[in-house]
């Protein structure tokens, strides 16, 4: 018998960054959006003036992603680059450099909601890759807010995600 949950999430609750090989995580505290689209190649066959047969398939996720404050060690995993350290306190410098021409790495998205209930729902996205834009702005009245979007395609093993809804709320998976 399947045990049907209350399914009703609500709001973003966490979202980890993980680099592909599983081995970094890095948390997102001020996640505010997630957005998934799944892909869908279709056609349809017509013959003797009337649809006849339609088919469809995912081929990958699309997504998006806004978070306040994103840190350095995120968009290192995002980005496939190391963060460099210099100084010490009250004096630290960190520094995440980006030269045109660096490859976009692939990296997993985790991502949870509440349900209305002891609840909630997750999703996992397996092999990710930026390939739009970057961007935040500073502006005065408001927080940077870092925005970036993607696509996510079959892994090999996993396929291209899982929606997981918990009877009872469970955390994230680590590293």
């Amino acid at each position: 018998m399947t045990t049907t949950y209350g399914n009703k999430p609500f709001g973003l609750r966490d979202v980890k960054i993980t680099n592909i090989a599983g081995t970094t995580q890095v948390d997102l505290p001020a996640a505010q959006e997630l957005t998934v689209t799944p892909r869908l190649v279709g056609g349809e066959l017509k013959g003797d003036d009337s649809l006849k047969a339609v088919v469809a398939f995912v081929e990958a996720a699309e997504w998006n992603l806004a978070a306040g404050g994103i840190s350095l060690d995120a968009l290192a995993v995002i980005t496939g680059q190391a963060v460099s350290v210099s100084g010490s306190t009250p004096s630290e410098k960190t520094t995440l450099n980006l030269a045109a021409g660096d490859a976009m790495p692939y990296f997993k998205i985790y991502g949870k909601s509440m349900g209305d209930g002891a609840d909630d729902v997750h999703v996992k996205l397996f092999k990710c890759k930026v390939t739009g834009n970057i961007e935040g702005a500073f502006a005065g009245g408001s927080f940077y807010i870092t925005k970036l979007n993607g696509v996510a395609v079959d892994d090999g093993s996993n396929g291209v995600m899982d929606i997981i809804q918990n009877e009872t709320a469970t955390t994230l998976p680590t590293t």
